[in-house]
């Protein structure tokens, strides 16, 4: 009897719960209803005591106070500026003088993170907007360090404008798409090396260095451009049209590159040479403070060592300031190696974690800055005035990100008490920054605070959002520990439906990412479909395994020469440990990822005795040996190199061996997981007699955006798992 009132008292729990919140919607969740206020871009100004941002319309840039947030003055304001009319402006970059602005009021995307616009100068003294050049597709421009000139590309060719004279220098004449490249980065390099523009002026703003890319001989990809049919025009083309750019595939050509400096005096080129092999990478190069001398940084093929050069530009002179190595690969955060006039920084794994090391301007070893096992994260920057320097790791906790400070004598100290994630902008000296802190159940509070913790400002708490939350369901994420199959303890989170009625088991979803060095499990706040998830019944749990972040050296590289192996493995086992628990159903089990996520669900439902239902995989890689060159190779080597490695995880080779029902995603305007892997994929299951859903998007890249293909996309998924589990 008071078993059966006890059950009824659940019940009633139950509905009165679900009668206190509002179900959650879809769409809204993909709108972005859940999503933290955005905060506008802020520009440190030189004074250190104020910054620049955009009016919301971009019609107007004024300079705040960053204590008070008191508007100091308009810098530009379009309705009163002379010359060009611009109807807003998106961006914006100042001469180091802050005398003129570059600007610009839209952009077009060329790839993932490079586009292409037109740049307009606007000079402060005379409130006047002039363009830039009549050049078109303009990109990567950049003032010289005495603002008196901008160099540009346009055309695969490097152009200065001279803007005392008005006149317009042609440094290359030679570029060619598909042939020939100046100053801007191939497509290998800007997907890998996050980079898109690749020269450089030197202090005196005599000389400009630049890599030339000859990609005539890397291997074509081209790919159908549909939706003719609404094009807008009168008579629309019922055919396609093509793309076609250079995608080096592992063990593939990559382009040649060569490194050149342009002297302004007397407009001459000049080809530079330095001791490494021909098919070395120049993922970055930056001249120092010191006359005439440029930092090379340089990386052989095989990516397990890094070689940082000073050459003179002048005399041609080279000399090899710093060599780092590994018996796998070598991933420096070249941004990171940021230069002074005594010494600069550099992150490096070489003991074991990432962690902060300065060398002297020749490039001796001066001071380990930090040590411990635990990684740095992210390089924030020196104040060269006090000699201290500013990061962001995971010191506590793999999953946690907090401020530190250290200086020459190696006294550390933790900006901030708050748990969590913290993020920080600093102003040009130091003194302040703007932080934003979140947390795994807790939206961001951005804040400017100076080193002693003082809050001077909020900029947003999202209230707005915190009120939201409050009339949805109040189930949230919590932090969980599952074991890998070799017992190693892995870092997850957990989402449960709102109700969980005792004795009732729950359908579970893996969500799950797994690549190199990424985490899914940080303390950091997000709100995305995975609630809309729980609230459909589902469990939702995410785990992050071998390789990925946070965890030192060993963890991180344990994959080096097996993408995919000991990853799949791991989402295997929490399923299988998921499967133990008393409120979940082992028999519906599903998984899910994106890219490398979805390379993983592939291997999952490919290998022997898996546990899963059903699984989606978005735009996934299906084998190795159609990815490109440097994310590949540095993780697997070339195919000649480790045939086997290659063989062992690839979902095309195993696609008779799939159980469990597939969806298979991918945009077929990818041209980062070109969506041949998927449509080769699709052909192996059709030629092995497996039975699986697909969903193609025809004009989408590799990130499916825009409003109306994010939702059908997402309403695609929570269907087929409705369906299948």
């Amino acid at each position: 009897m008071k078993r059966i009132a006890f059950s009824f008292l659940l019940v009633l729990s139950a509905g009165l719960l679900q009668a206190a919140y509002t179900p959650l919607n879809l769409d809204s969740i993909i709108g972005g209803t859940y999503r933290p206020a955005p905060v506008p871009a802020i520009y440190p100004m030189a004074d250190a005591q104020s910054y620049a941002a955009l009016s919301p319309d971009g019609r107007k840039l004024q300079r705040f106070d960053y204590k008070t947030g008191a508007l100091k003055e308009t810098l530009i304001d379009l309705d009163k500026a002379k010359g060009e009319s611009l109807k807003q402006m998106i961006g914006f970059q100042f001469s180091p003088q802050e005398n003129r602005l570059l600007i610009w009021e839209t952009r077009q995307p060329v790839y993932r993170r490079s586009w292409v616009t037109t740049y307009y100068v606007y000079d402060r003294k005379r409130d006047r907007i002039e363009p830039l050049s009549e050049r078109p597709d303009q990109r990567n421009a950049c003032f010289s360090p005495d603002g008196r000139s901008i160099a540009f590309s346009s055309g695969n060719n490097l152009y200065i404008k001279r803007l005392d004279f008005g006149s317009e220098l042609a440094v290359t004449t030679d570029g060619l798409p598909n042939h020939i490249i100046n100053g801007t980065a191939d497509w290998v390099y800007e997907e890998e090396f996050l980079v898109t523009g690749l020269y450089d002026w030197s202090s005196d703003g005599q000389y400009l260095a630049y890599l030339k890319f000859d990609e005539s001989n890397v291997a074509d990809y081209t790919f159908p451009l549909y939706g003719a049919f609404r094009s807008g025009k009168e008579q629309p083309d019922y055919y396609p049209s093509f793309k076609t750019f250079k995608y080096p595939s592992a063990g593939g050509r990559n382009a040649n590159v060569s490194l050149h400096v342009y002297h302004l005096q007397t407009r001459s080129n000049r080809a530079l040479s330095l001791p490494v092999d021909a098919d070395t990478y120049f993922p970055r190069i930056r001249f120092t403070r010191k006359q005439n001398q440029l930092a090379v940084m340089s990386l052989n093929r095989g990516q397990n060592v890094f070689k940082l050069f000073f050459l003179n530009v002048k005399s041609g002179v080279a000399t090899l300031a710093l060599t780092d190595q590994n018996d796998t690969y070598v991933d420096p955060a070249y941004d990171a190696i940021q230069f002074t006039t005594r010494y600069f920084t550099y992150l490096s794994e070489k003991n074991g974690y990432r962690h902060l090391y300065l060398y002297n301007a020749n490039g001796s070893p001066l001071k380990t800055l930090t040590a411990g096992k635990w990684d740095v994260i992210r390089y924030l920057g020196c104040d060269t005035v006090n000699n201290r320097f500013y990061y962001q790791a995971a010191k506590e906790s793999p999953m946690e990100r907090s401020l530190w400070q250290v200086d020459l004598k190696g006294k550390t100290i933790k900006l901030g008490t708050e748990d969590g994630s913290t993020q920080a902008v600093f102003n040009s000296d130091y003194s302040l920054y703007v932080k934003t802190n979140s947390a795994l159940n807790r939206p961001p509070r951005v804040s400017i605070v100076d080193l002693k913790g003082k809050e001077w400002r909020v900029l947003t708490d999202n209230a707005s959002l915190k009120q939201a939350l409050n009339t949805v369901s109040p189930n949230r994420k919590t932090f969980i520990t599952v074991p890998a199959a070799d017992g190693t303890p892995l870092n997850g989170w957990v989402l449960k439906p709102p109700v969980v009625e005792p004795g009732k088991r729950y359908p579970a979803i893996l969500l799950q990412y797994s690549g190199p060095d990424a985490q899914e499990v940080v303390d950091q706040f997000s709100y995305n479909w995975e609630y809309y998830l729980a609230e459909q019944g589902f469990v939702v749990v995410s785990v992050d395994g071998h390789g990925t972040g946070g965890r030192g050296a060993d963890f991180r590289r344990s994959t080096y020469r097996q993408l995919g192996e000991l990853e799949a493995k791991d989402q295997i086992a929490v399923a299988n440990y998921l499967a133990k628990q008393p409120w979940i159903d082992g028999n519906r089990l599903g998984i899910w990822g994106w890219s490398y996520g979805g390379y993983i669900t592939l291997l999952s439902l490919t290998s022997p005795h898996h546990p899963f239902k059903a699984g989606i995989a978005v735009a996934p890689v299906c084998d190795y040996r159609y990815y490109n060159t440097v994310y590949t190779e540095r993780y697997m080597r070339t195919p000649a190199e480790n045939e086997t490695g290659y063989n062992a995880n690839s979902p095309l080779l195993r696609a008779g061996s799939l159980t469990g029902r597939l969806l298979l995603v991918h945009g077929l305007a990818d041209d980062n997981v070109r969506a041949n892997q998927s449509l080769d994929m699709a052909e192996a299951l059709i030629q092995a007699g497996v039975r699986f859903d697909t969903q193609f998007y025809p004009t989408s890249n590799h990130s499916i955006l825009g409003q109306t293909y994010r939702k059908h996309l997402y309403h695609t998924k929570v269907e087929f798992f409705l369906k299948n589990l």
